[in-house]
């Protein structure tokens, strides 16, 4: 038992130091691109951005695996994995989609105003554009996913998988910057969490993270009756892809661990302050 509560704590303050190293990289980005970025021409401030967005994701997941010192390959597992089906995707998306249209209408019933748009800009040149769309829709889908649902989420399994689901999830809320992003975030979390728990991999949540991240783009930099048409076409086949979903037997989660010694100092300051930012330091 306390060899049990030593790996449990050990993992949670692992991941702690990887977020409280997020925390850092998001404030340095954040001022970097404050203070540097409107010097640039757009093209090269773009690239710099996509830079950016890929050094704050990447550190803090290099030093979780380092903390945690277990291969990649355990905590990330990119393999084909189980229970996976095409299914997922629509009925994921469906989630994602009711969730993100709760936030927006909870934001303008306590504001009254609309939830600003989720990207500053879309970019006027052609190689601006590819790297706002690398930046805003490919690298979050897959180093979060590496990040969050793979060294987060794996590394606390040991106080149990409801736990480490929870937890990982509220992270991952935290994460995001403004108090109108913290409801779907958090959905998004819980959702992708499971899928990857329930599947053994990452595929299936790097790719429906990849998609929930295009329709944001769409709708944000494309508007108009081809993006409303796709929009309400993902909703009906999500919809008729969760009465699909439900008939099939689903794995349970483990109940197992010691979700008691999870929250050590350095997980729950990182949270403390990851979840100030959307109050002190709130996203454009």
């Amino acid at each position: 038992m306390p060899r049990q509560n030593t790996e449990v704590r050990f993992g949670s303050a692992a991941c702690g130091g990887g977020m409280l190293a997020l925390w850092a990289a998001m404030r340095l980005t954040a001022w970097l691109e404050r203070e540097y970025l409107p010097c640039l021409p757009p093209t090269a401030a773009a690239a710099l951005g996509l830079i950016l967005q890929a050094a704050m994701l990447a550190l803090p997941l290099w030093l979780t695996l380092a903390l945690l010192r277990r291969p990649a390959a355990v905590l990330c597992p990119l393999q084909r994995g189980r229970n996976g089906t095409p299914w997922l995707l629509p009925a994921g998306l469906f989630l994602l989609l009711a969730a993100n249209l709760l936030g927006q209408l909870l934001h303008r019933l306590l504001t009254g105003s609309g939830v600003p748009a989720p990207y500053p800009s879309a970019g006027g040149a052609p190689m601006e554009t590819v790297l706002c769309f690398l930046s805003r829709v490919v690298v979050p889908a897959l180093l979060e996913e590496l990040l969050f649902r793979g060294a987060v989420l794996q590394g606390l399994r040991p106080a149990g998988d409801r736990a480490a689901l929870l937890c990982s999830a509220l992270l991952f809320m935290a994460a995001h910057g403004s108090l109108s992003q913290w409801i779907p975030a958090c959905a998004a979390g819980l959702l992708l969490g499971v899928v990857t728990l329930q599947t053994g991999t990452l595929r299936w949540a790097i790719l429906l993270h990849l998609c929930n991240n295009l329709v944001a783009y769409l709708t944000a930099y494309h508007p108009g009756p081809v993006t409303t048409g796709l929009l309400l076409a993902l909703l009906l086949l999500g919809a008729v892809s969760l009465l699909f979903l439900r008939r099939r037997p689903q794995p349970a989660l483990s109940k197992g661990g010691r979700p008691r010694q999870l929250f050590t100092v350095p997980l729950a300051l990182s949270l403390v302050l990851l979840l100030s930012n959307a109050l002190f330091f709130p996203a454009a």
